[in-house]
Order: structure tokens, then sequence, then C-alpha cells
């Protein structure tokens, strides 16, 4: 559906934020980057790179297709996961999006409220 509509999905936040349903890609992509000696969080700038490895990382993949359907400086359509690509290393991106996975997807009441709560799980 993506590649074929330019709409955005429901609960969106636009440019200013990574879609809900993106957080976990991106957090277990930067957990796979952890400590490589080569691939640091600044060569997502690097179109090379991301071509090259996009098969093996799923960060890169992410990254991959986020170029792939938009257009313009990465910079103006993504300035979130700009910003994170001057993060020094893999281990403190992971830790930021698990963070901002938590605040923003489930600290949120929208993404609960439509769960079914009973016996087994309760609503406390």
């Amino acid at each position: 559906v993506s590649t074929q509509s330019t709409g955005e999905p429901a609960g969106s936040h636009g440019v200013w934020s990574l879609d809900d349903y993106q957080f976990l890609p991106f957090y277990l992509g930067a957990a796979q980057l952890i400590g490589h000696s080569e691939i640091l969080p600044m060569s997502i700038r690097l179109s090379q790179v991301v071509t090259s490895f996009y098969k093996e990382y799923m960060y890169l993949d992410c990254i991959r297709f986020i170029n792939e359907m938009k257009t313009g400086p990465f910079a103006e359509h993504s300035p979130i996961l700009d910003s994170v690509s001057q993060v020094p290393n893999w281990e403190k991106v992971n830790q930021g999006m698990l963070k901002m996975y938590k605040d923003e997807v489930l600290g949120k009441f929208p993404v609960m409220q439509h769960f079914l709560f009973g016996s087994i799980l309760p609503f406390n």
C-alpha cells in the first residue's frame, strides 16, 4: 500500500516524528548494528553504503525504503532520522529508539483503545 499511495497511516505525525509502525524496525535494526566498526549512524547519509548493505541490515533497509518513497533532501522529509544519524554510535541510537517507542507508541492511550481487557489481562 505504501508504494502505491502517498497517504500516511492513521495517527501519523508527518515528517516531525517516526510513524508508529516504523519504530520497531529502526529499534531492531539499530540493535543489529551495535558494535559495527565500519557502518556508523552517519553512514545512512551515504547512498553507496545504504545500497550496498540494505539486504544485510534492517536499519539500512528502512532508510533505503524511505529514500525510494520520499523526494527531496533527507533532512527535510526525515528530520528525526537525520538528527539520529548524528549520534556517535549504534548503542545510543538503539537506546533512543526504545525510549521514543515507549513514549510515542506504548505511552499513548490510542494504541490501546481497541484492546480487549478481561480476566487474563485486566486494566488497572
